[in-house]
């Protein structure tokens, strides 16, 4: 996973450490204008990321989910 979200990401100016257990922690600098699209980069790994801040791009992460949700329950 990390060498994927290594590709994934590697037009963002990043901070990326070893954690624990295989696991990584990755900082990202982004422009508001690239947020969209970050937000459906992140999506697209599913389980295998977790956002852990700023706060206000986790709640765009959670409108995405429950509109998803919505749109399967048509």
């Amino acid at each position: 996973a990390m060498e994927r979200c290594m590709l994934g990401f590697a037009d963002f100016e990043k901070v990326t450490k070893s954690l624990a257990d295989n696991r990584y922690q990755m900082n990202l600098k982004y422009n508001s204008d690239d947020e969209t699209e970050l937000l459906i980069r992140i999506l697209s790994f599913g389980p295998v990321i977790k956002v852990l801040e700023p706060e206000s791009f986790i709640d765009l992460i959670k409108e995405r989910i429950e509109k998803q949700k919505k749109l399967q329950n048509i």
